[in-house]
């Protein structure tokens, strides 16, 4: 249908200052500017404001993932396993993407604790998503052999 998008959208209103630094930030990368907000928001450090309301919300968040991975974890020992393929799809991704965050925001804290955020892992999600790709391409290639062995016969 037109005008239907499959994702949703994210917007915000920055001043005039943070539209103009990004303005320039999104022309000298190159990248379109969707492309460039996202990936300024996934790959960059995160800052938490340190009030007891944020905090909270996080420990909750962990317990919560923790009760549900409990309950996942007694229904396969018992044999059972409730979720459908696209529920837990959306659960790993959910969970992956919570997770991932949380290692950021401890990381981002380190200093707090006296410690140095692990520098040799800078990149880390960068080197995840490319070997996603690398992944799905071998899967795509797979498949074109396949198609082609079958078109042969």
């Amino acid at each position: 249908m037109p005008g239907k998008h499959k994702e949703p959208t994210i917007a915000f209103r920055p001043s005039a200052w943070e539209r103009a630094i990004i303005e320039q930030r999104v022309s000298l990368s190159g990248m379109y500017k969707k492309d460039f907000i996202a990936r300024s928001c996934i790959f960059s450090n995160i800052v938490v404001v340190g009030k007891r309301d944020n905090v909270q919300r996080i420990v909750d968040a962990i317990q919560e993932m923790q009760s549900v991975v409990n309950d996942l974890a007694r229904q396969l020992q018992s044999g059972g396993f409730s979720l459908s393929d696209g529920s837990y799809e959306e659960l790993k991704r959910d969970y992956l993407a919570f997770v991932i965050t949380v290692v950021d925001i401890v990381n981002g804290a380190a200093y707090l604790f006296g410690k140095e955020p692990p520098g040799n892992r800078r990149n880390w999600k960068a080197e995840l998503e490319m070997e996603q790709l690398r992944h799905a391409i071998e899967h795509s290639e797979s498949k074109n052999r396949i198609i082609e062995r079958n078109n042969d016969s």
